[in-house]
């Protein structure tokens, strides 16, 4: 969301502007274990959400919240929830923290589950934040080689950085230093797009393993990780998450850019993509 459709949307319901502004400022902190995934778009977020959800004691919507990040609060529709649930819930709450741990108690009362998953690839930008006020959450971080995001993220109307390969990198770039600068954080797991595609099995043992969870083999069965808001909504940017997990997609720059772009991206976030791992 643009900075215009945020001022445009807060000023439909000015009288909500001060709770707006002053919940962003939470007194409270969470002593909830949410789980909350995130990364640059495109980085295989919505496969690790949907992975983690086939789980039996994990819950999440079936879409991106954006919560935390610059928007309207109490807009923010959530589809297991009804209208009258959210409002009572909102009346109820002292702050953005403790509006969101409400909301995912009120999620898995009616879902069922025992802790709730969030994944919003932007609140990467918010990690600062969410690791301040939720000291008990845990996170997934998902990386990607940025030049086989923006081949993704070119196709997708809704992530507005992929209109330009310049626009796409600094974003890359900025997502990345956002994780870059918490060093080693407990509460954090860093997850590669390649090796979870190579090994699934592997990488999502590891998963499970830090956030103390069983694994369950069904979590890696398509039929199972597929139905899903998403998934069932057949946009074409979502076609792979109803296949099994594969490598096909892995180094696609190198037959979909033109050397000048990829020599663009480097010049922009090649010190990005060193120190994460990745060839230049």
């Amino acid at each position: 969301m643009t900075l215009t459709q945020t001022i445009g949307q807060l000023l439909k319901n000015p009288t909500r502007l001060p709770k707006n502004i002053i919940w962003r400022f939470p007194k409270s902190k969470s002593h909830q274990r949410h789980i909350f995934v995130f990364g640059a778009p495109r980085t295989g977020t919505t496969l690790m959400k949907l992975i983690l959800g086939v789980h039996p004691n994990l819950t999440g919507p079936g879409y991106e919240t954006g919560i935390f990040m610059y928007k309207e609060l109490f807009s923010i529709p959530f589809s297991e929830i009804t209208k009258s649930e959210i409002e009572d819930i909102q009346k109820q709450s002292q702050d953005i923290v403790d509006y969101f741990d409400r909301l995912a108690e009120c999620t898995l009362k009616k879902v069922g589950g025992t802790r709730f998953i969030e994944k919003t690839p932007p609140h990467v930008l918010r990690i600062d934040f969410l690791a301040k006020y939720f000291p008990n959450a845990q996170f997934i971080n998902m990386y990607r080689d940025g030049r086989d995001c923006y081949c993704s993220a070119r196709n997708h109307v809704n992530v507005v950085q992929g209109k330009s390969i310049e626009r796409y990198a600094k974003y890359w770039k900025k997502c990345v230093d956002a994780r870059l600068n918490q060093g080693n954080n407990p509460n954090i797991l860093d997850i590669k797009y390649e090796e979870l595609t190579l090994d699934p099995e592997a990488v999502v043992k590891q998963v499970m393993n830090f956030l103390e969870e069983d694994y369950h083999p069904i979590q890696l069965d398509p039929n199972q990780y597929s139905q899903n808001t998403i998934t069932n909504s057949k946009r074409p940017e979502f076609a792979q998450l109803s296949k099994p997990i594969n490598s096909s997609r892995i180094n696609r720059y190198k037959q979909e850019l033109t050397p000048e772009k990829i020599n663009k991206f480097n010049q922009i976030a090649g010190n990005q993509l060193k120190e994460i791992g990745y060839e230049v």
